[in-house]
């Protein structure tokens, strides 16, 4: 393969593509009644983050000449992407019915997976069956609240 063809192949349309991809098949599982596990979603979310900050970059270094404050300045949105992301993570995080299951407190017991969901002082267990290492059931099977 040429470098020209290797660029076209891992253009950012193709990784865009493919995160709709994702979102689509969950969409597709959501309908028989399962899910992607939060393992898959919290990484499906981190490259998303991570895309959106690195492809406006690559645009601007594309079409400007390079310059060191460029660089400073990099940092300081990369910094507050960081920011932004975790502050969408934690809110995705604590909301009690989410469609995606992004989360940041969850565990996996035999053949079940336990979604912690809410915030310090009221906390929700979501016991949901496990199909498969990436595949859960989207019913949850039980709650246990605890205050």
């Amino acid at each position: 393969m040429t470098k020209e063809n290797l660029t076209k192949l891992f253009s950012f349309k193709t990784l865009y593509l493919a995160l709709l991809a994702f979102v689509i098949l969950h969409l597709i599982l959501l309908v028989f009644g399962l899910s992607f596990t939060p393992i898959l979603w919290n990484s499906w979310f981190f490259i998303l983050c991570l895309t959106f900050l690195i492809h406006p970059w690559r645009i601007f270094y594309r079409t400007r000449d390079f310059q060191w404050y460029h660089l400073i300045f990099q940092l300081f949105s990369g910094l507050v992407a960081l920011y932004l992301w975790f502050a969408a993570f934690f809110a995705l995080s604590i909301m009690s019915d989410p469609v995606i299951p992004i989360n940041i407190d969850y565990r996996i017991q035999d053949k079940e997976i336990i979604i912690v969901r809410g915030f310090v002082v009221h906390s929700t267990y979501e016991h949901h069956e496990l199909i498969n290492p990436f595949i859960m059931k989207s019913e949850v099977e039980y709650n246990e609240d605890t205050f």
